[in-house]
């Protein structure tokens, strides 16, 4: 059994451009040599376009579909091939270029700093009980990748920050600006015989980094001797109701204003170069 790909048929050539984006037919006659043979066996025809092939006119836009039809029973079969331009494909799926997009969430947080870079915090000084909440909106890449097979990164980048400068979309992203939030893994496919995996992984970006940076405040403060003792208020030495900010060394702040609140800095989740992802 087999499908002997005769010549592609003249009129069946036909193109289009649709608000700039251009697609275009082609129509082949193959025969078999069996009434046994069926699409699979004409569709896999030598000579054939694959899926991702460019056309011979136009270099931007790529085979996307293969439609057979038995036209003469039970030998003759045209096999028609249409192209796009509208995604860039290869004929090695893994080869395909990754789509990116760029959308926003919205969270909130606490309101620590107003726009000056100042602590918020009332007119004692003290950070309000319960404190104030703001809008934390963040931008989301998400970028979908076909690789060979599940990431071997799956794990390991989980919550991870980038410690790189890393480029993504031909945006500049600065180290430790990126946090790795989600990892989606499609189902095993195959184009011309090449198994694969679509990958989608979405980053969100804060501006202002992913420290954690709590206001530097509690009830008890470092004494002379290095050992921790309660606070008291000045006048009636009874422990304070809300926590006292401290000076960054341990120690009450005498007169606490929204100038000289501390703000410590921790770093609370993993870092991974992200340069080294499939972004491309």
């Amino acid at each position: 059994m087999a499908a002997t790909l005769k010549k592609e048929l003249a009129e069946g050539r036909s193109a289009r451009n649709s608000r700039g984006i251009r697609t275009y037919t082609r129509v082949f006659w193959v025969e078999t040599t069996s009434d046994n043979d069926g699409p699979y066996t004409v569709g896999s025809a030598s000579g054939l376009p694959l899926i991702g092939s460019v056309h011979p006119d136009d270099s931007g836009a790529w085979c996307t579909d293969l439609e057979v039809q038995n036209t003469a029973p039970w030998k003759g079969w045209t096999v028609t091939a249409s192209y796009s331009t509208e995604r860039e494909l290869s004929t090695t799926p893994t080869s395909d270029p990754a789509v990116i997009t760029w959308t926003s969430e919205q969270f909130q947080r606490v309101a620590a700093f107003d726009k000056n870079g100042d602590a918020i915090v009332n007119s004692a000084g003290d950070p309000f009980d319960p404190p104030n909440m703001m809008d934390d909106s963040r931008r989301v890449i998400s970028v979908t990748k076909n690789l060979s097979s599940v990431p071997s990164w799956i794990l390991t980048y989980q919550d991870a920050v980038n410690s790189d400068s890393f480029t993504v979309d031909g945006i500049t992203i600065g180290a430790g600006l990126a946090k790795m939030q989600s990892v989606t893994v499609g189902e095993e496919q195959s184009r011309n015989g090449t198994a694969f995996r679509t990958v989608t992984f979405l980053m969100h970006l804060q501006k202002s980094g992913w420290l954690l940076a709590p206001l530097d405040a509690g009830f008890r403060q470092l004494g002379y001797d290095g050992t921790l003792e309660n606070i008291l208020n000045e006048g009636d030495r009874e422990r304070p109701s809300a926590p006292v900010p401290l000076d960054g060394s341990g120690h009450a702040l005498a007169n606490p204003s929204a100038a000289n609140c501390v703000f410590l800095s921790f770093s609370v989740y993993e870092t991974k170069a992200f340069s080294s992802l499939p972004l491309s």
